[in-house]
């Protein structure tokens, strides 16, 4: 089923052309994608900042859309690559708004218009939904660059560990030993780990740890670089020794580079990102498995996708 948006109003508003994001392209300040997009249409830089200096989207819109203005002569054979950019940058350049993206998953996007069947649906639910179709590719898009970003960065350092959160339960400590595996599979220094003595396991995980777990993580102290996984708190460390975070619960903006979603577990959540990259064990989807076990409450907690 798809997520279906109208306008830039409410809480699906971000995805519109018309919301109040803007971004940088060229040296240029543009206040919305729709200013971008419209400008773009020209080549007489008059006309361009008329469009670029209008003080809502609408205006940007009624002037671009004047058939008395001369448009460039390709911008039907170029579009959507103009709009792509526009709506690229403004996901790029607003964290808040991509990290809402991200979190829509897999689904289609679908810009509910009324009499629009080019850009959207249209009210007969048949139109070609080419603003969907966009706003799905920046999702993978801004997905790949945050996760080149980490990896990246983790590349440049002598070590990382990669740690859960303060009082770490099954789906914590899997997800630090799987992901330390696939950085290491990448010529990373990586090593599953737990910050000096504070760490304790979660009584209800416990057990399920001393079994499955396939070794002990390494004690450091907090003077070190770090990825943090199923949470995105600080909790203490200095930001500037966090690369970046893999979660499943709530975005706190306290690490730059997060990567997140609602999913049964943080370790299914890397599963899902590394499926195509990395050659998971046996060993290692037994723990996925066991760590969505254990973050539903044996599947019983509420909330959740039907595909996982």
């Amino acid at each position: 089923m798809a997520i279906e948006f109208y306008k830039e109003f409410g809480d699906l508003g971000y995805l519109a052309n018309y919301s109040n994001h803007s971004f940088v392209k060229n040296g240029i300040l543009y206040k919305t994608v729709e200013h971008y997009y419209q400008s773009e249409k020209f080549l007489d830089e008059i006309i361009k900042n008329r469009i670029i200096e209008a003080p809502t989207p609408k205006e940007a819109s009624l002037i671009g859309r004047d058939r008395s203005n001369i448009r460039r002569p390709n911008f039907k054979m170029i579009k959507n690559d103009v709009m792509y950019e526009g709506v690229l940058e403004k996901f790029r350049q607003n964290r808040e708004i991509a990290y809402k993206l991200i979190e829509t998953r897999s689904q289609m996007i679908a810009e509910a218009t009324k009499d629009e069947y080019y850009w959207g649906i249209g009210t007969k639910r048949n139109g070609q939904n080419e603003i969907g179709k966009i706003l799905v590719k920046v999702r993978e898009k801004i997905k790949e660059e945050i996760l080149e970003s980490i990896l990246s960065k983790a590349e440049c350092c002598s070590e990382v560990y990669v740690i859960g959160h303060k009082r770490p339960d099954a789906d914590s400590m899997f997800s630090s030993y799987i992901l330390a595996n696939i950085l290491k599979s990448q010529g990373i220094n990586a090593k599953m780990a737990i910050l000096d003595n504070e760490y304790q396991y979660a009584s209800e995980s416990k057990l399920l740890i001393d079994d499955y777990l396939p070794c002990i993580p390494v004690t450091v102290s907090k003077d070190n670089k770090f990825i943090l996984v199923d949470h995105n708190n600080l909790e203490g460390l200095d930001k500037d020794n966090v690369i970046g975070a893999f979660d499943h619960h709530m975005i706190t903006n306290e690490v730059y580079d997060t990567l997140e979603v609602e999913s049964s577990s943080t370790a299914l959540f890397i599963y899902e990102l590394f499926k195509d990259k990395y050659e998971f064990s046996n060993e290692e989807k037994t723990l996925i498995y066991l760590s969505v076990l254990a973050d539903t409450d044996y599947l019983c907690s509420i909330g959740r996708y039907k595909e996982e």
